[in-house]
């Protein structure tokens, strides 16, 4: 289970974006279902992604002071082990996913091929990234915001709605800034020397050029974000403007987040958004006023507080 890195299955939530921003969270049943076997399809998978980068990385994780105690590279999984679970786990997810398509999606337009595309496509890149993609500087951050992207275009899938364009934009440019903060994190907390030894990509940057990239990122995603939140399709979709009021949550929780990894032994993501409440109720104040906004936003009186573009 260790290896499965569980706790990591929290990232897999990006599959379930569009159940939110569709407004199928309200119609119950078949929805939430679909996208519950679909999370759980991701969760597997990544898990076996998990798995196979530990194999290749072995090696270099030994040298780090925290990975070295992953099971594999401590030497209380051997690597054949990790090679067979992790294939193991993929198998199981696409049946997950082939499960999901027959039972659900078989009378939809596509029978569900486009959910399975972009689930092949997650582990096409994420196999990329562990045999080679990593060593590339740039790619290798831009890779890690694409899986979150094929994350939620799976998910739009799942439940078979339209993939929205400010899904991809604002999923990558937010999913970029974590994996940016996580990379000058790994940097600034080892030397030099140990940085690049663990991760070979960390030979070519410096903190001030991903400070750099942070202010591009950042500002990338607060942009997009209020774009979308002021784009004529979705003030149509939520029938008001109110959605505006949730961008300081999002201001907020990126400057949060920030913050966070900049303190020592804080540049694991996950361990971030567990560990700190601050967090865990900025997420869920967005996602509980979400619902309230396309609940109740689009009411008479409430809705004509904002004007509505058009």
């Amino acid at each position: 289970m260790e290896s499965m890195r569980v706790s990591h299955w929290i990232k897999n939530a990006f599959v379930a974006i569009p159940l939110l921003f569709s407004g199928k969270f309200m119609d119950g049943g078949a929805p939430w279902v679909e996208s519950f076997l679909a999370v759980l399809s991701f969760c597997l998978l990544a898990s076996g992604v998990y798995m196979i980068n530990d194999v290749c990385d072995v090696k270099k994780d030994r040298l780090h002071p925290v990975k070295r105690n992953r099971p594999i590279a401590s030497g209380r999984l051997s690597p054949a082990a990790g090679l067979v679970g992790g294939v193991g786990l993929m198998l199981i997810a696409f049946a997950v996913t082939f499960t999901l398509m027959r039972t659900f999606l078989w009378d939809k337009p596509l029978r569900g091929l486009d959910l399975m595309g972009w689930t092949a496509a997650y582990l096409a890149l994420n196999l990329l990234y562990s045999f080679w993609l990593k060593r590339v500087p740039i790619l290798d951050v831009l890779v890690v915001a694409m899986g979150f992207v094929l994350r939620a275009m799976a998910g739009a899938a799942a439940i078979a709605v339209p993939i929205s364009p400010w899904l991809v934009v604002c999923t990558l440019s937010l999913t970029l800034f974590i994996a940016l903060t996580k990379r000058r994190s790994e940097i600034v907390e080892l030397d030099a020397t140990q940085a690049g030894d663990v991760r070979e990509v960390n030979r070519r940057y410096t903190p001030a050029m991903l400070d750099y990239m942070l202010t591009v990122a950042t500002s990338m995603a607060v942009v997009t974000y209020t774009l979308y939140c002021l784009a004529k399709s979705t003030v149509e979709r939520f029938e008001s403007a109110h959605l505006v009021w949730t961008i300081p949550l999002v201001v907020y929780g990126l400057f949060r987040y920030n913050m966070l990894t900049r303190q020592t032994g804080k540049n694991d993501p996950v361990k971030v958004l567990l560990r700190d409440g601050i967090m865990w109720a900025v997420v869920a104040t967005y996602v509980i006023g979400t619902g309230i906004i396309y609940r109740f936003g689009r009411l008479p009186g409430v809705r004509d507080v904002l004007e509505v573009l058009h």
